[in-house]
């Protein structure tokens, strides 16, 4: 393994062991039982009977999928768990037919950066501090792929260690695997019918030749089509983070089941760096259009610098529209050249950003970043 990734797995082990300082529990407790691979601790001697309640009683692992056009979602769900600290899973998939793009946990505490290499993806999670494993059934991990052929392809588990509170891991024997069958395939970069002679053509190419962005399967980029908070956080952190990710946390928003598998890594991660936020009744609003007073708070939050000292000068027509909350951030916007008003000189606060603003946007981001 490269010396980087053996690093973030380091950097794994170390969580567990800094999340039982303190707990009571030794970090080198000894292990008084033997578990079999994906089965739970039998004696020797105990009757045919109880091997049979014993297995039957065992943590198992089970994939799902969904898929909506190019865009392939296989979860990893964990069922009859037992005081589940930590785990570390790697998948393997076909990556003529597939291309990796995010990955997510589904519960709280730490999750090293997705390791892909080759046709597999390793995965990492671990709690943090004082606190019992999680029990029963639990989605450890939603994967997202965009599909490069419309052609069914294999996902399996090809290993899975899940350690408990005390440190004790065990090796899952049974490997469960699913047969993708995407809906279409994506659409090369630059065929988009819809883009030629738009404002916007040579952004939306460059920005789809980076790979954070891609448009729809039947040859559209849509640039007029407004975005959700969700699109957004989703198109902001695979371009500014570049695989990086801050870690993940619990969301705490009353609505956040609500967040499509698809774009949870890049909210955990927006949220996580303090670029998104959400609303005062305690939603985040995933599936609600984005203002452009929404997006010039998060475009400025992404570069790093603060939040703006002051409102500066606005001189749009309908300055009097813009929340207070958003004019340093609008202010700061204009004046670093990375939003501009719209016809008529105006700002247009609360008008939802489209596709094609939203690619300028954040490709002005990465300029100054």
């Amino acid at each position: 393994m490269p010396r980087k990734q053996s690093t973030r797995y380091a950097a794994w082990a170390v969580a567990i062991c800094v999340g039982l300082i303190g707990s009571g529990t030794p970090a080198n407790a000894a292990v008084s039982e033997v578990r079999t691979a994906g089965s739970s601790p039998v004696a020797a001697a105990s009757p045919a009977i109880a091997v049979t309640t014993a297995a039957a009683e065992a943590p198992s692992l089970s994939l799902g999928v969904t898929s909506s056009s190019s865009k392939v979602t296989v979860t990893v769900t964990g069922e009859q768990l037992k005081d589940l600290y930590a785990y570390e899973l790697t998948l393997s998939f076909d990556p003529a037919k597939l291309a990796y793009r995010t990955a997510s946990s589904g519960t709280s505490g730490f999750s090293v950066e997705p390791i892909v290499q080759n046709n597999e993806i390793r995965l990492a999670h671990t709690k943090v501090g004082k606190t019992a494993g999680d029990s029963g059934k639990l989605q450890l991990a939603a994967i997202e792929f965009t599909a490069l052929k419309a052609a069914s392809s294999r996902v399996a588990v090809e290993s899975a260690k899940l350690v408990d509170s005390a440190l004790r891991s065990s090796e899952m024997s049974v490997k469960p695997e699913i047969t993708v069958q995407p809906g279409k395939a994506e659409v090369a970069p630059g065929t988009f019918r819809d883009i030629r002679g738009h404002w916007a053509e040579q952004p939306i190419l460059n920005a789809v030749q980076q790979g954070w962005v891609s448009g729809y399967p039947d040859g559209t980029f849509q640039p007029g089509k407004e975005v959700t908070r969700a699109e957004f956080a989703s198109m902001m952190m695979r371009a500014v983070s570049m695989g990086q990710t801050a870690g993940s946390q619990a969301l705490a928003f009353s609505d956040a089941k609500k967040i499509p598998a698809w774009a949870l890594a890049s909210v955990h991660d927006a949220v996580s760096r303090g670029i998104m936020n959400g609303y005062a009744d305690g939603t985040f609003g995933p599936s609600r259009l984005i203002t452009r007073a929404e997006m010039a708070a998060m475009t400025v939050r992404a570069l790093g610098t603060g939040t703006p000292g002051g409102a500066g000068s606005l001189n749009f027509a309908d300055r009097a529209q813009i929340p207070a909350w958003a004019k340093p951030y609008i202010s700061s916007a204009v004046e670093k050249g990375i939003m501009h008003g719209r016809a008529g000189s105006l700002f247009a606060p609360n008008a939802h950003a489209t596709r094609a603003e939203a690619v300028a946007v954040i490709l002005s981001v990465l300029e100054q970043r």
